[in-house]
């Protein structure tokens, strides 16, 4: 299975700013994407919401539709939310469109329907938006909304990571160790497996250790192997309870081969990669009016 978030919960949040509209298409640095609501950020006070709304501001279009999602003041619409995306979307905000691709994936306030959200995710993918070019991989791969089709796939999943997408590059090792539309080729799948581990996504640390702890594609480590496994442990996000649940008991039976100097070992060679797999802070939202240099 392809790793394509689609939560009911978790929405697209795009950061707050006093951008015009012909301003929007900022780098993928300055796009949030499957964050979690953080209460009392700027970026959703329904205050600076409105003033941004009325300059034209499609980023907070897209955070009103947010507070209609989530809930505010006791209430809470989708219709709304879609309606506020929508308006966005119509404006050439790609957020807003995932937004809306993520409603008909999900039924909410919609009628499901996964070709309408394929179409949403392939106008903003060529848009340029990084996830919604993982996303529609993510369709091609698995045949929901569109036909499946591996080479298209990867051609996508290949753009997304080029652009930065994580879970892009961790489709691409999936189907390399997988062998689905290209040769089994282990050594590969850990290469992009590596890459998304840098870009610090938990499930492909966890892929790591596995392949560590198997020798697939490179040799056996169980001190790599129990290191990769405790740093993901430290990445994986509230909501993936499963994933971290599987992650922790695959660590603990790497532990229980590891001797009491290995366990040191692969203490020391934990510092290392909390480092290189340390996410980058978070920007400060914006002041109304104010821009990011």
């Amino acid at each position: 299975m392809t790793k394509l978030r689609v939560l009911c919960v978790l929405l697209l949040l795009s950061s707050l700013g006093g951008v015009a509209a012909e301003q929007q298409n900022e780098p993928a640095t300055q796009e949030e994407t499957f964050t979690d609501l953080t209460p009392g950020r700027g970026m959703l006070d329904p205050a600076n919401l409105a003033n941004l709304v009325q300059r034209g501001d499609v980023r907070a279009m897209n955070n009103v539709g947010l507070l209609w999602a989530k809930g505010f003041d006791g209430k809470q619409s989708y219709k709304e939310a879609l309606r506020w995306w929508t308006e966005a979307a119509r404006r050439g905000y790609t957020v807003a469109m995932n937004n809306l691709g993520l409603a008909y994936a999900n039924g909410d306030g919609v009628e499901p329907d996964i070709k309408q959200a394929f179409e949403w995710w392939l106008k903003s993918a060529f848009g340029g938006n990084a996830w919604a070019m993982n996303a529609v991989g993510d369709c091609y791969e698995t045949g929901e909304g569109a036909e499946q089709d591996y080479v298209l796939a990867m051609t996508w999943y290949q753009t997304a990571a080029d652009a930065g997408d994580a879970l892009a590059h961790y489709n691409i090792g999936a189907l390399y160790e997988t062998g689905r539309g290209v040769e089994r080729d282990y050594a590969e799948a850990l290469v992009w497996y590596r890459d998304a581990a840098r870009l610090g996504d938990a499930a492909s640390m966890q892929a790591v250790a596995r392949f560590y702890t198997r020798g697939l594609g490179v040799e056996v480590d169980l001190v790599e192997a129990y290191a990769w496994h405790q740093v993901a442990a430290l990445r994986f996000k509230p909501q993936e309870v499963k994933d971290a649940e599987l992650n922790k008991q695959q660590a603990d039976a790497v532990a229980a081969m590891l001797s009491p100097s290995q366990r040191e070992q692969a203490a020391e060679r934990l510092g290392q990669l909390e480092i290189q797999t340390r996410p980058p802070e978070p920007e400060k939202p914006l002041e109304p009016g104010e821009v990011r240099t």
